[in-house]
């Protein structure tokens, strides 16, 4: 069976220009929306309904999993004296469903999450959601860092930060 590849990418600090540019340089044809409050982006052009009505004249497809994928679930089982547990949302059937949708997205097409946080190593794309995606063998995840390039998910430093998920959430 082939490997299929998930790519990340934060919107953080990028003009949307850039943003569509790195999607195209990446060749994403859908881009999967893991955010929990995707209508209060900072920038207007990243919300939900910018994204949705003007990335399919740019060849690429909107999807929004972040009821199921987003860093702020609003189940509050999943947080441990006000902090995120992804062991937690892992256990969820939500959750899980969520994974299923973007691993089904993936196996058709080239697929990227999207998330505010620029740097893949503080965001829960790479720590939950890629950490999730990548235990199943035949799914890997390449990190489109803030410089464009590509980080495979194994070359990140994310033990050697303090994770969002340990932090405290500020809702």
């Amino acid at each position: 069976m082939a490997m299929h590849e998930i790519f990340t990418i934060g919107y953080g600090g990028r003009h949307r220009d850039e943003f569509i540019d790195l999607l195209k340089r990446h060749e994403i044809k859908v881009l999967v929306d893991v955010r929990s409050k995707p209508d209060r982006a900072f920038m207007h052009v990243f919300t939900r309904p910018h994204l949705s009505k003007h990335l399919p004249a740019e060849g690429i497809a909107y999807v929004f999993l972040g009821d199921s994928l987003g860093g702020y679930p609003s189940d509050e089982d999943c947080f441990v004296n006000g902090r995120l547990s992804a062991s937690r949302c892992e256990e969820r059937d939500w959750y899980q469903n969520g994974i299923a949708r973007l691993k089904a997205l993936a196996r058709e097409k080239r697929v990227a999450i999207m998330c505010a946080e620029r740097d893949p190593e503080n965001c829960h794309r790479s720590f939950v959601v890629g950490a999730t995606v990548t235990k199943d063998a035949d799914f890997a995840i390449q990190h489109i860092d803030m410089a464009g390039e590509l980080v495979p998910h194994d070359a990140l430093e994310v033990e050697s930060k303090p994770r969002q998920l340990d932090m405290q959430v500020l809702l």
